[in-house]
């Protein structure tokens, strides 16, 4: 009797164990840093910084303005909180037009924080690709990249993967999570339109 019970007990655990493997199949993609959340993309046609402007150790150091290809004029205050640019490039081409790529967490018109990355090479004023989705949020209407920027997902976003189909985009991050992945974000609409595998 003692038997059976131990052996019931060892076959309860061996599947409950197993069982949160398969539900927890994304949980071993770790994100890279904070959550931010981006409220603003925009192509930056033009950059005047002032001369002893930075960006270091998570914060700017003195004032920057950008002319987005919008018409909008951003300031950027000494101050202001910036990526860390561990798991995405700066743009540093401040020079030539829309080479960089604004991203920003606003608060009603301020920059709360920002990253300031290099456009595409190819259609850089149209799409940016970002690193791949780990997890969504919001009832599916938020994505969570990797390195912990929060982005808009667009309604449908394009599954695009040659090696093998997926039914949602939920079972795509779960196949081809993090590093796995890229996303592309329509600059225009200001949400992610697709998520490509990568090999």
């Amino acid at each position: 009797m003692t038997k059976k019970i131990i052996a019931a007990l060892g076959l309860v655990l061996l599947l409950a164990v197993g069982t949160s493997i398969l539900l927890n199949k994304t949980e071993d993609v770790k994100i890279n840093s904070e959550l931010h959340r981006i409220d603003l993309v925009a192509s930056v046609q033009s950059i005047n910084a002032d001369t002893n402007w930075l960006q270091s150790s998570g914060k700017t150091q003195a004032g920057v303005r950008l002319y987005l290809d919008d018409l909008r004029t951003i300031s950027i205050l000494d101050g202001t909180m910036v990526d860390t640019y561990n798991n995405f490039p700066a743009c540093t081409d401040f020079t030539t037009p829309n080479a960089c790529v604004l991203l920003a967490d606003m608060l009603g018109d301020a920059v709360v924080w920002f990253a300031l990355v290099p456009a595409d090479v190819k259609d850089g004023q149209k799409f940016l690709t970002l690193p791949g989705l780990v997890d969504m949020q919001a009832n599916g209407d938020e994505g969570i990249l990797q390195n912990g920027w929060v982005v808009k997902l667009a309604t449908p976003v394009v599954r695009q993967c040659a090696e093998r189909d997926t039914a949602s985009l939920r079972d795509f991050i779960n196949q081809f999570s993090g590093a796995k992945s890229n996303a592309t974000l329509d600059l225009i609409l200001d949400n992610v339109v697709r998520v490509n595998c990568v090999k």
